[in-house]
């Protein structure tokens, strides 16, 4: 029988190391097959608060199998010397460890082996994973993004690590990269009546818009279009009296910069 395999996912340690270090979203199918490579998944999780996150990346995880975790960023706004600070908890990290445990637990009750593939570089899971080797007698294996793995994490768990594969993606050519993104805009319809610049970035970064290069191009394409205000934030009040912002794409200038 094949050996069953634990797989713990900190999302945002995941996606935002492969964003900002090599521009590119998780392939969330091929972290499937490297779990596979183990045994046989018999738990998937990730967590994350997913609010921060495109809905694509939920569809994904549930196309790939993995039940997603939210658990919601805590911001508490306080003053210090007059001026008011916010503070942002996020407790994703204390419910994968917990998850873990209880599972770890579950198997060592049950007198069975599991290999848990912690899919992190964070140090803060060295303890999570020092309990799961020593206390409860499981094989340990880091998945993380090249280059943002910590050393004393792989060591915890006894030199086993198994980095996640990065896809070379061809440069896009960054005027290319922008006259898409302007013809989308212009296309429509707006989602949600009207388009916002997060809005964008979620349709730009959706592979059905077809959109080229890496994420990374993408939002720095946005980023320009902004400063160069082919795309200019407008404050509005909507039919529902709420402010929201608004991006509008200004044609004459998207003409004027070639774009249309």
């Amino acid at each position: 029988m094949d050996e069953e395999v634990a797989v713990f996912i900190d999302l945002e340690n995941l996606r935002y190391g492969l964003l900002n270090y090599h521009g590119i979203e998780p392939d969330l199918q091929s972290l499937v097959e490297k779990a596979r490579k183990y045994g046989r998944p018999s738990i998937m999780r990730a967590y994350a608060d997913f609010s921060e996150h495109p809905s694509e990346l939920n569809r994904a995880l549930q196309v790939a199998g993995i039940e997603a975790i939210n658990i919601p960023v805590k911001r508490t706004i306080y003053d210090r010397g007059g001026k008011s600070v916010e503070r942002v908890k996020n407790a994703a990290d204390m419910v994968l460890a917990l998850d873990a445990v209880l599972e770890a637990i579950e198997a060592y009750t049950a007198r069975r082996n599991k290999v848990f593939l912690i899919v992190s570089g964070d140090r803060d899971y060295v303890k999570l994973v020092t309990i799961l080797r020593n206390r409860y007698d499981q094989r340990v294996v880091i998945v993380g993004v090249p280059g943002q793995v910590a050393a004393d994490l792989v060591a915890a768990a006894g030199g086993e690590k198994d980095l996640i594969e990065i896809k070379q993606v061809p440069k896009a050519d960054k005027h290319e990269v922008k006259e898409s993104i302007v013809k989308m805009v212009k296309k429509g319809p707006a989602p949600l009546i009207y388009w916002s610049v997060r809005v964008i970035d979620q349709w730009a970064q959706d592979s059905r818009h077809n959109i080229p290069g890496t994420a990374k191009d993408r939002r720095d394409a946005i980023n320009e279009l902004l400063s160069e205000q082919v795309l200019i934030r407008k404050e509005r009040t909507d039919n529902k009296g709420r402010q929201v912002t608004e991006a509008i794409l200004d044609e004459a200038k998207a003409q004027e910069l070639k774009y249309l």
